[in-house]
Order: structure tokens, then sequence, then C-alpha cells
């Protein structure tokens, strides 16, 4: 039986825009997804002065964490389904300053509650970037480079979350956590008018585009008919658990187990999460350069990475504090992101046109909503009765679920390829 080609492996070969403009405009969206992931992260570096200002349990510092997962847990399909029908980028700018503006307002905060609320629009800012950011990027390169393109894109998240915890944590000790969020939100704002200059080879025929028509309640009828589809939703849930709960809980954990002062916290925090964007800038190279456009060799690619990031994970944690604790932890946070660029591309490659960044929302939404918002509330209920360290270990066992549903999305795609021809 002859093996599929490549989908569109003609037209995927075009830069639509010009490469000039396809690389400016993975540049400017890199940098607003860092300060995205720096106004998200900057709280995780803000949580022990927060903690001793209003006398708050782990549990609590849970929930303000998970405010901004949960906002896009619930907002990330509607907002993705109206850029599939809009122009992706002033639904992109508006975003990023609803998101700045809202970071700002976290500064003025006088008590757990108004802050959470504040944290919500955060997210609901947030909500549908990511997929507007990747179904563009992916309008622009070709196939054969999908996964590099959105592996580099998605290496400003752990960067994003380097630089919130350091600065919230250099800010903090100087001026005192409320400086912190107003300071880090300043960039993105200037940034987020520079997105509606940006070229969208779609955006004059949106409504042209099959599927266009679609209700919402027909999109998601047919991302979640797809076994293939619910299998990735449910592995990157399982995956981001723990990537979540490592971003958030890292400093905190540093803090009791080393005994650092909150901006030394967020320094190693800094450099361990730094291993992250390295991994998801070379985890999508490396699976690019194997998968070779085919979708199931992408999510095959993604089981194994997973895999290998959870047994590290759990080595770690097991460990005394110490050398060896450090140098699995370090090779976990490596290996933690190197799926983002292959799941993503193989979502969008298996996805309908016009449906595009509806599916990047929907797995955003499943993927905040039941993964990111709930791991770090998991681990401070954990911790309260445990332990961080053994909370930790717990959660990191997780990802060995999502290796094995990836494995199977990408046995059942392959099939599913081979069928057709």
């Amino acid at each position: 039986m002859k093996p599929q080609s490549p989908p569109s492996a003609a037209a995927a070969e075009e830069f639509p825009v010009g490469r000039g403009h396809a690389r400016w405009t993975l540049s400017l969206l890199f940098m607003l997804m860092l300060f995205d992931f720096i106004d998200r992260q900057v709280l995780a570096a803000l949580l022990p002065p927060i903690k001793a200002e209003w006398n708050l349990s782990d549990t609590q510092l849970g929930m303000l964490v998970g405010a901004v997962n949960v906002a896009i847990g619930l907002l990330a399909f509607p907002t993705a389904y109206v850029i599939d029908r809009w122009d992706r980028r002033k639904a992109m700018g508006i975003m990023a300053i609803v998101w700045s503006l809202a970071t700002i307002a976290c500064s003025f905060a006088g008590n757990a509650w108004q802050l959470m609320a504040a944290r919500f629009v955060v997210g609901a800012g947030e909500a549908g970037y990511g997929a507007g950011g990747n179904s563009l990027l992916a309008s622009i390169y070709p196939a054969r480079m999908r996964s590099t393109v959105i592996g580099i894109s998605q290496a400003a998240v752990p960067l994003g979350t380097v630089f919130g915890v350091v600065l919230g944590g250099l800010i903090a000790a100087k001026w005192g956590w409320r400086y912190a969020f107003g300071l880090v939100a300043i960039p993105g704002l200037l940034l987020a008018f520079l997105v509606f200059s940006l070229r969208d080879p779609q955006a004059q025929q949106r409504s042209a585009l099959p599927n266009a028509q679609a209700g919402w309640v027909e999109v998601l009828l047919t991302l979640f008919k797809n076994p293939i589809m619910l299998l990735i939703f449910s592995g990157q849930m399982m995956q981001t658990f723990l990537a979540s709960t490592l971003g958030s809980w890292l400093p905190s954990f540093f803090s009791r187990s080393y005994q650092l002062p909150v901006d030394k916290a967020g320094l190693w925090t800094g450099g361990f999460v730094l291993a992250t964007a390295l991994g998801a800038a070379l985890g999508g190279l490396v699976v690019d350069k194997w998968a070779r456009g085919f979708a199931h060799r992408r999510l095959l690619g993604a089981a194994i990475l997973v895999g290998l990031m959870s047994v590290f994970a759990v080595a770690a944690f097991s460990a005394p504090a110490g050398s060896t604790q450090l140098m699995c932890l370090f090779i976990a946070c490596f290996l933690m992101l190197t799926t983002l660029g292959p799941v993503q591309s193989a979502v969008i490659d298996l996805a309908p046109a016009g449906m595009k960044a509806s599916s990047i929302g929907a797995l955003n939404a499943s993927t905040n909503l039941l993964g990111m918002s709930i791991g770090p509330l998991a681990a401070g209920m954990l911790s309260d009765r445990y332990d961080l360290t053994e909370a930790l270990r717990i959660i990191a066992f997780l990802p060995f679920a999502a290796a094995l549903v990836y494995a199977l999305a990408g046995r059942l795609s392959g099939a599913q390829a081979n069928g057709r021809h």
C-alpha cells in the first residue's frame, strides 16, 4: 500500500506573505507570547509575599494561580470560533490590550478575591491568542516547517515563565509584589498595537472558507466525534497538568527545600525553566525532520518525549535534595515542552479547513480547564495534606498516561492515513 503524501504538499511550500514578512510575523507573535506568559506567570514568584500578607493557605494560592487557566478554559473555544470567522490580527491585538490592562489592575487588588477577579480577566484576554497565532503561522509557513515554527513560537511560553518568575522575584524583593504586576504589563501593551499591522492571507476571504458557516455546535461535534482528536486533547491535558504545576510551584519548592529567599528562588526557577524553552524549539525541529509532514509520526514522537519527561520528573521528586535531584529535574524541564510544536501541528493537520483556529481553541480550552487550572490547585491541596515535594512526585506520574494516549493517537492516525490510499 502506498503511503500517504503530506497534505497539500505543493501549496504547503509557498510563503503567501513572503519570507520576510513571515519571519517578522513569527518574531512579533513570539514576543507577544513572551509577555503573555510573563504577565501570567509573574504570580508564581509573588506567592510567598502574598501568602504572608494575606495569611493564605496553599490551596488558596492554588486557586489564585488557577484563575487564569479557568478563564482560558471557558473562553478559548468561543474566542477561537470567532477568530476563524473574523480578522485574526484585530482579535489578537484586542486580546493583548485586555490582558495587559488586567495585569496592571492586579497591582490594586485589596484582597485575594479582587486579585482572583483581575487574574480571571487576564485569562479572558489570553484565551484566544494561542489559537489565533498558531493558525496564522500555519497559514503563512509551509507544512513541512509547521512543528518547527510552532515550536519556536511556543518556546516563548517557558521563556515568559522564566522572565515572569525572575522579574517578579527581583521587583518584589526591591519594591514589593504590587509593583511587579504593573511593570511587567507595559511592554505587552505596546506590542499589542503592532499586531494590527500584520498580514493575514485569509483576512479577505474568511467567509468563503470551507465550514465558515458552520455553527459552533457543529464545529465542536466535528472535532469531538474524531477519536484521534479526543486522544490528543486527553494527552495534552495530562501532560500540562504537571507542566503548569511545576511552572507555578517551583519557586516555592526551591524556597522550602533549599531555604532560598524569594529573589533567589525565582532565579533558580528561571535557570531550570530556560531548559524548557530550548526543548520546545528543538523538539519541534527534531520531530519535523523525522515526521516529514505526517501527523501520525508527530504524535509518536510526542509520545516518546513525554514518556521520557515523566521518568525524569518522578526520579527528581523521589530523590533527596541535592545534585541528583537537580540534574533529574533539569532533564525533565528540558523535555517538558518538546511536544508543544508536534502536538499542535498534528491538530492543525487533522482539523478540517475553516476549523484550524477552532481546533487549537478546543485543545487549549480542554487543556486549561481540565489540566492547567487543576494542576496547581491539586498540588496545593496535596501539599497541605503531605508536603510540596510529595505532591509534585505524585503529579509527575500522570504524563506516563499521556505518552500512552499519544502513541495510540499516532497509531490510529497512521492507520486512517493508509486507509485512504
